[in-house]
């Protein structure tokens, strides 16, 4: 009796297999305008009007909403009204418009006031909608890139409520300026369109900012100077102050005067580092002594600072600090701290004579001690090095007595105070002795001249 062996694979009958939700998700067709019409259709029974029931509809939508894959058409529709589509063109929907709370329906029309406050209710739809899903969040941002890269292709009008909206939602800290760096771009700043933009931005931003929240705003953002905003032929600094005295806005042209100062005071740094670099440099070379080299760099950078002073008036206490950020910024540190110490003992010594220069009155000198401290304090590896640097700075004839008694008594800042003044107090009595017993050498001498 002969058996046949069967190929076929065994199987359920009567079991469907399904795909795994995600992977149904991942092959499900993309279709914003599909999107957009749902988020229609979640607010088609409430009034335009009734913002608290539109934010709590769109905050339950997202439950069967997928606002995550449609993030940034969500944000589009949010801001513009319509979906932004390839060339920057906004397209609206063919039968209901725009959405009617969104940016562009909000804050069009009115005065100035009215166009912000519209802004503000948008902002705190947006707001409520991203605490509620924390995603939309980082979503949104990068999206706005998008929105404002092609504002070359929106009117003036679209533009002006855009740079409110945006200003609002940065002036409340709910992003960042990093966006705003993509108005930078040639396209963009040529025609003056992203200039018009910013100033726009900034004015809202500045109604409840002050210039130095407006500074760590931008320095946070790595926008280097709003000159770049300019068009390339009109980045000088007359053009700047022109147009922001015309904009009514003096706390941009206070910030931009702050940026090139510190701007000049790196650049002097950068080349007084340099010149002490060379001067390292060719020392290590020099068989017969060093002082010939070091001499030639002391002056180098009297005649570098006094230069930098003339052109831009400024004073004695406001250089010395560059000179010591130079020196300190030149050495090697090497990790052993006795080591530390002694390299810097060593620079005050090679550098004592342009440091001398720029110490001739006492609000120099305390400018300097002062610098140091905070020098020391920030960098760990100088902060047990303190009192000796003090100590040298005395030797060589940079800091007077009555400046490091001063210090000691008024003029030591809070930071580091416990630490700086226990490593100089043997060394403030001696000195503080040694007044004393010069006073009382001149009282004597008056009583014998009377």
């Amino acid at each position: 009796m002969s058996t046949q062996v069967s190929n076929e694979k065994p199987s359920l009958n009567g079991v469907k297999i399904h795909a795994r939700k995600r992977d149904a998700k991942a092959q499900a067709k993309y279709e914003p305008e599909e999107f957009r019409s749902s988020i229609f259709q979640v607010i088609s029974d409430i009034p335009k009007t009734d913002f608290g029931k539109i934010s709590t509809a769109l905050d339950t939508a997202g439950n069967t909403l997928d606002y995550r894959r449609y993030g940034d058409t969500f944000f589009e529709v949010l801001t513009t009204g319509g979906i932004i589509a390839p060339g920057g063109i906004i397209k609206d929907d063919e039968s209901l418009g725009k959405l009617p709370f969104s940016l562009f329906v909000l804050a069009r029309k009115g005065t100035y006031d009215e166009q912000l406050a519209g802004a503000k209710i948008w902002t705190n739809l947006i707001t409520k909608l991203t605490r509620r899903y924390k995603y939309l969040e980082r979503t949104f941002a990068e999206t706005s890139v998008h929105v404002l890269e092609n504002i070359h292709r929106y009117g003036d009008e679209d533009n002006r409520m855009l740079a409110i909206g945006l200003g609002v939602l940065v002036s409340e800290g709910f992003m960042p300026m990093d966006c705003f760096r993509i108005l930078q771009k040639d396209h963009l700043t040529k025609d003056g369109v992203a200039l018009g933009f910013m100033t726009d931005v900034l004015r809202v931003y500045l109604r409840d900012n002050n210039g130095q929240q407006l500074s760590k705003a931008l320095k946070s953002a790595k926008i280097r100077q709003l000159a770049d905003f300019f068009p390339v032929a009109k980045r000088d600094n007359d053009c700047f102050v022109r147009h922001f005295e015309a904009q009514d806005l003096p706390q941009i042209i206070e910030l931009h005067t702050a940026q090139q100062t510190v701007a000049m005071r790196d650049a002097l740094v950068v080349e007084m580092a340099r010149i002490v670099r060379d001067a390292q440099r060719a020392a290590e070379d020099e068989t017969d002594g060093d002082d010939e080299v070091f001499e030639a760099a002391n002056v180098k950078l009297a005649k570098a600072v006094q230069k930098t002073m003339r052109r831009n008036s400024w004073n004695e206490h406001d250089v010395v600090v560059l000179v010591w950020d130079a020196l300190m910024a030149s050495v090697d540190w090497p990790l052993r701290p006795d080591q530390v110490e002694a390299l810097a003992v060593q620079q005050i010594q090679r550098f004592s004579m342009v440091l001398e220069a720029f110490t001739q009155s006492p609000k120099s000198e305390i400018a300097l001690l002062k610098h140091v401290q905070m020098h020391c304090y920030s960098e760990p590896k100088l902060l047990k090095a303190f009192g000796r640097m003090v100590y040298e700075l005395y030797e060589v004839d940079v800091l007077s007595d009555s400046a490091i008694l001063f210090w000691a008594a008024k003029g030591v800042r809070f930071e580091g105070k416990t630490e700086f003044l226990k490593q100089t107090e043997s060394f403030v009595k001696k000195l503080q002795a040694l007044e004393d017993a010069d006073d009382s050498d001149e009282e004597e001498s008056e009583d014998d001249e009377e």
